[in-house]
């Protein structure tokens, strides 16, 4: 069936998730009378908006725009002239490459001081550079997504025993003292954050997998998902008659996997999931109950907002480890 109108392609769209207005009003954070001012053609979505709206409905944006590419037209070349080179800095970095400058410097620090111990006769091994360091870089790279007592933890320690493997330090607190005291600022920290609550962190949004790090990879054929993405904040949307199984993979960012778009789970539907120094959000129709396998290593947080109805129809087993992330699991 052809939609002739953007409206109508929204409200088709809708249907064939199963959603009533006021749920995608939901999503979309807008009211319930905007969605049906958009189905009615009384207005349109911000030019802003349609990306995220076709991310819900889990179709390309040409294909909500009602555009096909039936024609091609080939690019003629164009010739250009010659300019003079022009160098600018960028303070605003992606976080691929702020990454990549802390990881260039970790390197640079790692062989100075390595040089530095040879030529002043310092009695510092590789291998205490190595980890110390480690432990630096890990903790910085953690506070560039946001503010975190643990990465701040691993930044501060590295750093001391660094300076103390240099004997820069006139104390010796002794190992019998610093593991328990980081064990307890750690313990700490992670109960305020429970106590208080974390706010969401927002990470830089980063489009496209080309000449870096940052991607965003999706699939599901047969009922089984694959989904991979990096350096980035990214909302996906699982849509499938029967979901079989599959994985998710996430590093170093913002994502939201919505399986709303999922009419039915077969039996024992698992999915592994793998979330490196990222923040996962699974979006869960009530209709289905989630369970966390009894193989998952969870390091970060996992977080279970709502709960399922009193009668589901599915079973989802979520299966993986998350490190330094945090995973939260929404029902809707």
């Amino acid at each position: 069936m052809e939609h002739k109108s953007l409206g109508e392609r929204i409200k088709y769209h809708r249907k064939r998730l199963g959603l009533t207005q006021e749920q995608l009003a939901e999503r979309m954070r807008v009211s319930a009378q905007a969605v049906s001012k958009w189905e009615n053609n009384l207005s349109c979505p911000d030019i802003s908006v349609l990306p995220e709206l076709a991310d819900v409905f889990g179709i390309s944006l040409d294909e909500l725009m009602g555009r096909s590419n039936s024609a091609v037209c080939e690019a003629e070349p164009v010739k250009t002239e010659e300019k003079k080179s022009e160098y600018s800095w960028h303070w605003e970095l992606p976080m691929r490459k702020l990454h990549s400058i802390i990881f260039a410097i970790f390197v640079l620090l790692y062989g100075g001081l390595l040089l530095w111990n040879n030529v002043m006769s310092y009695d510092v091994s590789w291998w205490t550079l190595l980890w110390t360091l480690g432990l630096c870089f890990i903790g910085v790279s953690g506070l560039c997504h946001g503010f975190s007592f643990f990465c701040l933890i691993m930044t501060v320690a590295g750093g001391f025993f660094l300076l103390d493997s240099y004997e820069l330090f006139t104390f010796d607190l002794g190992w019998g003292v610093l593991i328990p005291a980081v064990l307890i600022i750690w313990g700490i920290s992670l109960l305020l954050d429970l106590i208080l609550g974390k706010k969401k962190k927002v990470r830089p949004a980063i489009h496209g997998s080309h000449n870096g790090k940052a991607k965003r990879e999706y699939s599901c054929t047969n009922g089984w998902l694959a989904c991979e993405m990096s350096f980035g904040d990214y909302r996906t949307a699982v849509a499938t008659p029967i979901l079989r199984g599959g994985s998710i993979e996430c590093n170093f960012g913002n994502y939201t996997v919505d399986f709303s778009g999922c009419e039915a789970l077969a039996e024992n539907c698992k999915v592994e999931v793998e979330n490196n120094f990222g923040s996962l959000t699974l979006l869960v129709p009530d209709h289905f109950r989630v369970e966390l396998g009894s193989n998952e290593t969870f390091a970060g947080d996992v977080e279970v907002k709502g709960s399922p109805a009193p009668e589901t129809q599915g079973l989802l087993i979520i299966n993986g480890e998350s490190n330094f992330g945090s995973l939260e699991i929404k029902y809707i």
